[in-house]
């Protein structure tokens, strides 16, 4: 698996033999969808308005079934994070140690994102160090979201244009 770099070098995170999450679920193939267009999107309760990530069929406050997506600018802060040593499944083992990071988006109500920060060391990870979306194409068929930091006067400056 690997993921562009702004310099347009690949730069590899997992092996070919890790898992694939299910892109036929209809819960969130709206979501895979988007991602393989660049789009972040997060689901929203159209009864309620109440954001939630991980896609579900049902709102967890109202109980309602109905959905919309909603767009994120894909830029958050680092909520939590923990680094793995150990070879957990054989597809890591080049990667260690590698972390795992939940984000919490700017918009989106806060919505929280589990995935990885790239372009740091895992020992200069934080609380609230400002990340953004970038894409990982692991396959034709499938895109994933990762994050990299932003310099702090990069945030301020998209936070005002908004």
């Amino acid at each position: 698996m690997s993921c562009d770099d702004p310099g347009g070098r690949r730069v590899l995170i997992f092996d070919e033999g890790m898992p694939r999450p299910r892109l036929d679920d209809p819960d969130t193939l709206p979501f895979w969808a988007a991602c393989r267009e660049h789009r972040l999107v997060v689901q929203q309760c159209a009864n309620c308005g109440t954001y939630r990530f991980a896609p579900v069929p049902l709102c967890y406050r109202c109980r309602s079934w109905d959905t919309d997506w909603v767009e994120s600018a894909g830029r958050g802060r680092v909520y939590t994070w923990t680094v793995t040593h150990r070879v957990i499944q054989p597809a890591t083992a080049s990667a260690r140690p590698y972390n795992t990071a939940v984000i919490e988006l700017d918009d989106c109500g806060g919505a929280l994102i589990t995935s990885n920060v790239l372009d740091i060391d895992n020992d200069r990870l934080r609380p609230d160090l400002a990340v953004e979306v970038i894409w990982d194409e692991v396959a034709e068929d499938l895109t994933l979201p990762r994050f990299r930091p932003v310099a702090e006067s990069d945030r301020k400056k998209a936070n005002n244009a908004h």
